[in-house]
């Protein structure tokens, strides 16, 4: 699986990590080509991995929005979240909450397009959930230069792998 830029200017990757009883959420903003605008990566102890997802997109959109990103790609790898998100699958009741917030929150952009992506396409976010274990809160990065040097590693290999045309 390659990384893809996004078909519109922004999209958002997002992931949930969950183990050994601590859970966390992590992802990224990012223009075309790959360049990072935000990053967040946070802890939710006492959360599933379902409920980890689901905060994982909810404060990505949130923080689409509070940086007035209106038209974006969604991506993650929990095909559950993606499919409730398009109504494809019946909400589970400890998610219910955060994907209604999430599908309101949504509905304030002009256009998104969300869809299901493989694990081996979402390395960096999986990355910053990870590194949200570590974390007592949500900490959000909005420059590329402050984000983990592993985070940093990663984004440079994923775009390494983008197609160019001549």
């Amino acid at each position: 699986m390659v990384w893809s830029p996004p078909a519109s200017h922004f999209k958002l990757n997002f992931d949930g990590a969950a183990r050994g009883g601590l859970a966390a959420s992590g992802g990224i903003i990012i223009i075309h080509l790959g360049a990072p605008v935000a990053a967040y990566a946070g802890n939710l102890n006492g959360h599933s991995s379902n409920q980890v997802e689901a905060m994982a997109l909810a404060w990505g959109i949130r923080l689409t929005l509070t940086m007035g990103i209106r038209i974006m790609d969604i991506k993650g790898d929990s095909k559950l979240i993606i499919d409730v998100v398009k109504g494809r699958n019946r909400l589970n009741w400890t998610i219910e909450g955060t994907i209604r917030d999430t599908l309101r929150l949504i509905s304030g952009h002009d256009s998104f397009k969300i869809m299901h992506v493989y694990r081996e396409g979402n390395r960096v976010v999986d990355a910053l959930a990870a590194l949200g274990l570590n974390f007592s809160s949500l900490r959000c990065w909005r420059n590329h230069n402050s984000l983990p040097d592993h985070v940093n590693f990663l984004l440079q290999e994923e775009k390494s792998k983008i197609p160019i045309n001549d």
